[in-house]
C-alpha cells in the first residue's frame, strides 16, 4: 500500500525569493507535496499583521507557486480560505528564516506568525529559522548553511506535527552548521536589543526618528533555545499559539 503524503504549506516573512525558503522547498518535496504561497517581497518583523481595507496582489510563479503582496500570516489565511491551491493542508512550514527567532522575538516574527496562524486555523505549524555562523544579521546569505536544517524538518516532518497538539506552534533554531547531530527541547530566552531612537526636526511641526541598537543581550537559563543553538544543536520550542493570560493573584477593588 502506497504512503499518501502529506500536503503542506511553505511560506516565510523573507519573500518569495528567500533563499532559505527555496532550500527547504527542496527537501520537503522529498517527502510531501509542497504547496508554497510567500509575501513577494521582505516582511521580516510584521508579527502577526494582516491586510485589512484592501486588496492582496497574488502572483504565479509556477505550478503550486506564488507569491503575494501580503504579510505571512496572510498567506496562511488565503492559502487555507481561498480556492487557489484547492487542497486541505496537513500542516505549514514557515521559513527558514535567515537569523534566530529566539525568546523575545517570537513576539515581533513573521516567520513564527505564519505557524501560529496556522494552529489557530486548526492546522500545526513549523516555524524554521537559522543562526548566521558569523552570528551576524547583516552578512546577507554567505553565512547561511540552509541544507541540514532544511533536511532535517523534512527528515522529521512526522515527529514535529506530532508535536503539534492544537494549542502550540513547533519552533526550531539553529546556528549554522555543516551538519547536526543533537536536537533538544528548549525553554525560551530574553533579548533585549538595545534599542534606541534618535529623533530629527524636519521642519515646523515635522521630525523623524531613527531606531538604532547599542547591541543585543541574552540572558536565559542552560536549556533555552540561545544556549542549545550555541552549542551546536537544534533548539525545538513549543510555543502557545492563543495567548497566555496570568491569573490575579490578590484582590483588587476597581473604582467606578
Amino acid at each position: 500500500m502506497s504512503h499518501k503524503l502529506k500536503k503542506v504549506l511553505v511560506t516565510n516573512d523573507d519573500g518569495i525569493n528567500g533563499r532559505g525558503l527555496q532550500v527547504l522547498v527542496e527537501s520537503l518535496k522529498k517527502v510531501a507535496e509542497v504547496y508554497v504561497l510567500a509575501p513577494d517581497s521582505n516582511r521580516s518583523a510584521v508579527s502577526s499583521k494582516i491586510t485589512m481595507g484592501k486588496g492582496l496582489s497574488i502572483q504565479k510563479f509556477g505550478e503550486g507557486l506564488y507569491a503575494c503582496s501580503g504579510m505571512p500570516a496572510d498567506c496562511v489565511i488565503t492559502a487555507f480560505k481561498s480556492p487557489l491551491f484547492g487542497v486541505q493542508f496537513d500542516a505549514v512550514v514557515s521559513g527558514i528564516n535567515s537569523g534566530p527567532n529566539m525568546g523575545t522575538d517570537v513576539v515581533y516574527s513573521g516567520t513564527c506568525a505564519a505557524a501560529r496562524q496556522a494552529v489557530l486555523m486548526g492546522v500545526p505549524g513549523i516555524a524554521v529559522s537559522l543562526e548566521s555562523k558569523y552570528l551576524d544579521y547583516e552578512i546577507g546569505d554567505e553565512g547561511f548553511n540552509f541544507k541540514p536544517l532544511a533536511d532535517f524538518t523534512a527528515n522529521n516532518l512526522d515527529e514535529l506535527i506530532s508535536l503539534c497538539d492544537g494549542e502550540v506552534f513547533v519552533s526550531l533554531n539553529a546556528t549554522s552548521a555543516d551538519s547536526y547531530k543533537e536536537a533538544a527541547f528548549a525553554s525560551g530566552c530574553i533579548r533585549d536589543y538595545g534599542d534606541k531612537v534618535s529623533i530629527k526636526s524636519e521642519g515646523e511641526d515635522l521630525f523623524s526618528g531613527h531606531c538604532t541598537s547599542d547591541g543585543l543581550s541574552v540572558t536565559g537559563e542552560a536549556d533555552s533555545d540561545y544556549n542549545i543553538a550555541r552549542s551546536g544543536k537544534i533548539a525545538v520550542s513549543l510555543i502557545y499559539a492563543e495567548p497566555v493570560l496570568k491569573r490575579a493573584g490578590q484582590s483588587v477593588k476597581f473604582k467606578f
